[in-house]
Protein backbone atom coordinates (compact mmCIF):
# COMPACT_ATOMS: atom_id res chain seq x y z
CA UNK A 1 0.00 0.00 0.00
CA UNK A 2 2.91 2.18 0.81
CA UNK A 3 4.88 1.96 -2.23
CA UNK A 4 1.21 2.06 -4.48
CA UNK A 5 0.80 5.43 -2.37
CA UNK A 6 4.36 6.70 -3.16
CA UNK A 7 4.23 5.92 -7.01
CA UNK A 8 1.13 7.55 -7.42
CA UNK A 9 2.69 10.47 -5.55
CA UNK A 10 5.75 10.39 -8.00
CA UNK A 11 3.63 10.33 -11.07
CA UNK A 12 1.64 13.48 -10.03
CA UNK A 13 5.15 15.21 -9.80
CA UNK A 14 5.68 14.50 -13.27
CA UNK A 15 2.31 15.30 -14.48
CA UNK A 16 3.50 19.06 -13.42
CA UNK A 17 6.08 19.03 -15.67
CA UNK A 18 4.90 22.63 -17.13
CA UNK A 19 5.18 23.98 -14.00
CA UNK A 20 8.75 21.97 -13.20
CA UNK A 21 9.82 23.40 -16.77
CA UNK A 22 10.09 26.83 -15.51
CA UNK A 23 13.25 25.72 -12.58
CA UNK A 24 16.52 26.32 -14.30
CA UNK A 25 17.63 22.83 -13.52
CA UNK A 26 15.05 21.18 -16.16
CA UNK A 27 14.37 23.75 -18.40
CA UNK A 28 17.56 22.77 -21.22
CA UNK A 29 15.65 19.30 -21.22
CA UNK A 30 12.37 20.03 -21.81
CA UNK A 31 13.07 22.59 -23.98
CA UNK A 32 14.56 19.89 -26.61
CA UNK A 33 11.70 17.94 -26.45
CA UNK A 34 10.18 19.22 -29.44
CA UNK A 35 13.87 19.94 -31.41
CA UNK A 36 15.28 16.24 -30.52
CA UNK A 37 14.99 13.62 -33.08
CA UNK A 38 13.61 10.35 -31.86
CA UNK A 39 17.24 8.86 -31.86
CA UNK A 40 18.08 11.10 -29.52
CA UNK A 41 14.78 10.68 -27.54
CA UNK A 42 15.48 7.53 -27.47
CA UNK A 43 19.88 7.43 -26.47
CA UNK A 44 18.81 10.61 -23.69
CA UNK A 45 16.06 8.10 -21.84
CA UNK A 46 18.44 5.19 -22.30
CA UNK A 47 21.09 7.65 -20.43
CA UNK A 48 18.29 8.95 -17.71
CA UNK A 49 17.28 5.45 -16.93
CA UNK A 50 20.67 4.39 -16.53
CA UNK A 51 21.83 7.34 -14.00
CA UNK A 52 18.68 6.82 -12.43
CA UNK A 53 19.24 3.26 -11.76
CA UNK A 54 22.70 4.33 -10.61
CA UNK A 55 21.02 6.93 -7.83
CA UNK A 56 19.35 3.82 -6.53
CA UNK A 57 22.16 1.62 -6.39
CA UNK A 58 24.45 4.36 -4.84
CA UNK A 59 21.58 4.92 -2.27
CA UNK A 60 21.06 1.21 -1.51
CA UNK A 61 24.93 1.09 -0.96
CA UNK A 62 24.70 4.08 1.64
CA UNK A 63 21.99 2.75 3.55
CA UNK A 64 23.21 -1.12 3.31
CA UNK A 65 26.81 0.76 4.75
CA UNK A 66 24.30 2.80 7.78
CA UNK A 67 22.47 -0.68 8.44
CA UNK A 68 26.16 -2.27 9.28
CA UNK A 69 27.11 0.66 11.44
CA UNK A 70 23.37 0.31 12.94
CA UNK A 71 23.54 4.61 12.13
CA UNK A 72 19.53 4.75 12.93
CA UNK A 73 19.64 8.40 11.59
CA UNK A 74 21.48 7.69 8.46
CA UNK A 75 19.17 4.57 7.86
CA UNK A 76 15.66 6.69 8.09
CA UNK A 77 17.14 9.62 6.21
CA UNK A 78 18.59 7.18 3.41
CA UNK A 79 15.12 5.19 3.50
CA UNK A 80 13.08 8.95 2.90
CA UNK A 81 15.49 9.00 0.06
CA UNK A 82 15.01 5.72 -1.64
CA UNK A 83 11.69 5.23 -1.61
CA UNK A 84 11.03 8.06 -3.87
CA UNK A 85 14.11 7.30 -5.99
CA UNK A 86 13.20 3.60 -6.30
CA UNK A 87 9.58 5.10 -7.87
CA UNK A 88 11.03 7.61 -10.43
CA UNK A 89 13.00 4.23 -11.71
CA UNK A 90 9.98 2.40 -12.44
CA UNK A 91 7.84 5.06 -13.90
CA UNK A 92 10.58 6.37 -15.81
CA UNK A 93 10.85 2.65 -16.81
CA UNK A 94 7.18 3.02 -17.94
CA UNK A 95 7.79 6.82 -19.65
CA UNK A 96 10.71 5.65 -21.48
CA UNK A 97 8.69 2.21 -23.12
CA UNK A 98 5.65 4.24 -23.54
CA UNK A 99 7.66 6.64 -25.29
CA UNK A 100 9.44 4.07 -27.79
CA UNK A 101 6.03 2.91 -28.94
CA UNK A 102 4.36 6.55 -29.32
CA UNK A 103 7.89 7.15 -31.52
CA UNK A 104 7.45 3.97 -33.77
CA UNK A 105 3.79 4.76 -33.83
CA UNK A 106 4.30 8.54 -35.27
CA UNK A 107 2.70 9.63 -32.29
CA UNK A 108 5.22 12.57 -31.38
CA UNK A 109 3.02 14.42 -29.11
CA UNK A 110 2.64 11.33 -26.80
CA UNK A 111 6.40 10.78 -26.99
CA UNK A 112 7.27 14.48 -26.54
CA UNK A 113 5.20 13.74 -23.21
CA UNK A 114 6.72 10.93 -21.98
CA UNK A 115 10.31 12.37 -22.77
CA UNK A 116 9.74 15.52 -20.85
CA UNK A 117 8.47 12.64 -17.53
CA UNK A 118 11.64 11.12 -18.02
CA UNK A 119 13.38 14.55 -17.97
CA UNK A 120 11.49 15.81 -14.77
CA UNK A 121 12.37 12.40 -13.62
CA UNK A 122 15.93 12.36 -13.70
CA UNK A 123 16.10 16.28 -12.27
CA UNK A 124 14.09 14.98 -9.54
CA UNK A 125 16.71 11.40 -9.03
CA UNK A 126 19.53 13.67 -8.89
CA UNK A 127 18.21 16.48 -6.30
CA UNK A 128 17.35 12.95 -4.02
CA UNK A 129 20.69 11.41 -4.87
CA UNK A 130 22.44 14.97 -3.50
CA UNK A 131 19.86 14.57 -0.47
CA UNK A 132 21.15 11.02 0.57
CA UNK A 133 24.76 11.87 0.15
CA UNK A 134 23.92 14.40 2.26
CA UNK A 135 22.48 12.37 5.03
CA UNK A 136 25.82 10.33 5.39
CA UNK A 137 28.14 13.41 4.62
CA UNK A 138 29.40 12.10 1.43
CA UNK A 139 28.28 15.41 -0.66
CA UNK A 140 31.72 17.16 0.50
CA UNK A 141 30.83 18.47 3.90
CA UNK A 142 30.55 16.56 7.29
CA UNK A 143 27.11 17.47 9.30
CA UNK A 144 28.30 20.31 11.51
CA UNK A 145 31.37 21.42 9.57
CA UNK A 146 30.27 24.16 7.61
CA UNK A 147 32.10 27.73 8.27
CA UNK A 148 31.29 30.94 6.89
CA UNK A 149 33.53 34.37 6.47
CA UNK A 150 30.81 37.48 6.34
CA UNK A 151 32.47 40.94 5.56
CA UNK A 152 30.33 44.31 5.27
CA UNK A 153 32.70 46.28 2.76
CA UNK A 154 35.47 45.31 3.78
CA UNK A 155 35.42 47.06 6.91
CA UNK A 156 34.05 44.30 9.22
CA UNK A 157 35.13 40.60 8.85
CA UNK A 158 33.21 37.65 11.11
CA UNK A 159 35.43 34.74 10.87
CA UNK A 160 34.04 32.46 14.26
CA UNK A 161 30.54 32.63 15.80
CA UNK A 162 32.35 34.12 19.11
CA UNK A 163 32.58 37.43 17.01
CA UNK A 164 29.10 37.12 15.88
CA UNK A 165 27.21 39.48 18.35
CA UNK A 166 23.63 38.07 20.00
CA UNK A 167 20.78 39.87 18.54
CA UNK A 168 17.80 39.50 20.81
CA UNK A 169 14.52 39.69 18.64
CA UNK A 170 10.67 40.40 20.29
CA UNK A 171 8.25 37.89 19.44
CA UNK A 172 4.36 39.37 19.19
CA UNK A 173 1.74 37.15 20.49
CA UNK A 174 -1.42 37.28 18.27
CA UNK A 175 -3.25 39.69 20.21
CA UNK A 176 -0.42 42.59 19.85
CA UNK A 177 -0.86 45.24 16.80
CA UNK A 178 1.76 46.65 15.22
CA UNK A 179 3.21 50.47 16.13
Amino acid sequence: MRRIVCLVGVVGMLFAAPVLAQTPGISGELEQSSTTSPKEKSVFTDAALAEIEGSVNTVQALLTAAEKEKNVEEIECLTRKLTPLRALLEVSRQAGNTMKLSLAANDTVHADQEFRKVAVALTKAREFLAEAQACTGDAGVERGDASSTVTDNGENSIDSDADIPEIQVPLDGPDSTPN
